[in-house]
């Protein structure tokens, strides 16, 4: 394996002081940066002197680009890398090597964190505002308009992230991007700021309503409590979404934050929450400007040391940066992620309007019980409603029933009642959901009108050939044997059910394993976000919800 050597920049100087250091660490071979509070260098070992000069790779940065540009070359990958494992060196190089590090930026991993939380030296510390950002501010002067800035990961994560559930990774808890790792936090592809205070003019662009403190425990060191603000409080909020593959997001995170503290002075943060993170570990807020970054010419090379044979990488490239064309962070996500869960799950986080109504749900839903008219809060088990009799399936909040523990059992006892209806009505059964905590109208009450035959039984998510009917209304939501207008209608009254009027037109699914229930954002002519339940989850705003069952004139309900 080649052996990689990470060296601080004045031990560059000379080939003496190279082959000291060397010969100082040569057993010891790294497979990732340590990233400390000095500009750190990758340099890849090589013997063969063939292969001397600047090897330019274009736009892209890996193996096959070095593969292509070595094409009829002298010099050759073997030659270029004797030791062996080409792929890793390359890999490392493209890595580490060619953007620049964010922990250069500042220095260390612990600025990076405490700037990121809304502390720090600027925040904090006993010296100017203009000695404290001078640093920072040095890099907008001289590199961020020529540097692809890599996405921060930190050496002093790449122990304790594994053990603990935030992946095989360095990245700090602000922006775990990291998609396998069991405590990840930027599924939404979407980081942003909220600051409270500035070293110049306050420009107050958003409400805070509300922070969960249980999803930012790194930040606030708290397990669990919440915070619900009058929506009157001064912020500044401002963010940024990504597609997968974004080579500049590193960019976009440093324009977001450390520039505008720098620039326009912004600092501090919501308390509980951290000043930048992804989206889900923030504060739920009105609305949030957008800024985005653009790099053109981008163009990587490798160079091999003449003197010494070492390999390095580096890069060239030009960078934008500016808002998101008019758009505000929420429209920008929908407009990036359309016709993705990402597209209707930022509705979460970014409430719109004014923060009175999705306070009053979420302490109503979440923390506390403040029940409406009696009418809506009745039970409708064993009663008559719209004519027909209801048999009660299963609830959450204060209609809590939950579904049967023996899947099959509940699976199999639910296909019957929908077939007790076969015979007098000539149809199955409607299913209804009533739903005191929704908070569009539409939605407090639907009806589910069945019309194919279902697959047989398999307990958990529904597949090509089979399904759980308990699972697909309680916790996954799928198409599978489920198909609106094919398999089903939906109504929002018994009335429009039973005389076919006003059949809802639009229909929405989970597409992967996320637990969100019926109806997802199915809505009446459109999407409609948030009206969902589930029974292993929480968010959706069907939390005070049951769904009943038709039951034929003449049985009685047990």
């Amino acid at each position: 394996n080649p052996k990689h050597v990470y060296c601080i920049n004045s031990c560059l100087s000379s080939s003496h002081h190279l082959l000291f250091f060397l010969e100082q660490f040569k057993s010891s071979i790294m497979t990732k940066i340590s990233l400390s509070a000095l500009t750190m260098a990758l340099l890849i070992r090589r013997s063969d002197a063939v292969c001397e000069g600047d090897i330019s790779l274009g736009s892209t940065c890996d193996l096959a680009a070095l593969e292509a540009a070595l094409s009829g070359s002298t010099c050759t990958i073997d030659l270029l890398f004797p030791e062996g494992d080409a792929a890793t060196a390359v890999q490392e190089l493209c890595e580490y090597d060619a953007p620049t590090q964010f922990v250069k930026i500042q220095g260390s991993y612990q600025l990076d964190q405490r700037s990121m939380n809304g502390g720090g030296d600027v925040k904090d510390g006993e010296n100017t505002f203009d000695i404290d950002v001078a640093r920072v501010k040095r890099f907008i002067d001289n590199e961020m308009d020529d540097q692809v800035i890599a996405w921060p990961e930190y050496a002093q994560k790449e122990e304790y992230n594994p053990a603990n559930g935030y992946g095989d990774n360095g990245y700090m808890p602000n922006f775990n991007i990291d998609p396998d790792a069991e405590k990840g936090s930027c599924k939404l592809n979407t980081a942003m700021c909220c600051f409270v205070e500035s070293q110049f003019d306050f420009v107050d662009n958003s409400d805070i309503c509300r922070h969960d403190l249980s999803k930012s425990p790194q930040s606030n060191h708290i397990k669990s409590a919440w915070s619900v603000f009058s929506g009157n409080e001064s912020s500044h909020c401002v963010g940024f979404t990504w597609e997968d593959g974004d080579i500049y997001k590193g960019n976009t995170l440093f324009y977001t934050s450390l520039y505008q503290t720098v620039v326009n002075g912004y600092m501090g943060n919501v308390p509980g929450a951290p000043m930048c993170a992804c989206v889900e570990q923030m504060p739920v807020i009105t609305k949030a400007d957008c800024v985005t970054s653009t790099g053109t010419g981008l163009q990587y090379t490798f160079s091999v040391d003449k003197d010494t044979g070492d390999v390095s990488a580096s890069h060239s490239v030009a960078m934008t940066y500016g808002d998101c064309g008019g758009n505000d962070l929420k429209a920008q996500v929908k407009a990036t992620h359309a016709g993705s869960d990402i597209a209707t799950d930022i509705d979460e986080y970014l409430v719109g309007d004014d923060c009175d109504i999705t306070n009053a749900v979420y302490l109503n839903d979440e923390q506390l019980l403040v029940p409406s008219a009696i009418n809506s809060l009745m039970n409708l088990d064993g009663a008559e409603y719209e004519g027909r009799s209801w048999k009660q399936l299963f609830g959450e909040g204060i209609f809590f029933l939950p579904p049967d523990y023996d899947a099959a059992a509940g699976d199999a006892e639910m296909r019957a009642d929908l077939d007790a209806c076969v015979a007098s009505e000539g149809r199955q059964c409607l299913i209804l959901r009533k739903c005191t905590s929704c908070t569009v109208e539409s939605h407090k009450e639907i009806v589910y009108k069945r019309l194919t035959p279902w697959f047989p039984f398999q307990e958990g998510i529904s597949t090509d050939t089979t399904i759980d009917i308990v699972n697909l209304f309680t916790n996954q939501w799928r198409n599978n044997n489920n198909v609106l207008h094919v398999d089903y209608e939906l109504y929002s009254s018994v009335q429009d059910a039973l005389t076919g009027t006003d059949e809802w037109e639009q229909a929405d699914y989970n597409s992967n394993n996320h637990n969100y229930g019926f109806p997802r954002n199915s809505g009446p002519t459109g999407y409609v976000g948030d009206q969902w339940n589930s029974y292993a989850w929480s968010g959706g705003h069907a939390d005070q919800s049951a769904f009943y069952i038709e039951v034929p004139s003449g049985t009685t309900v047990v």
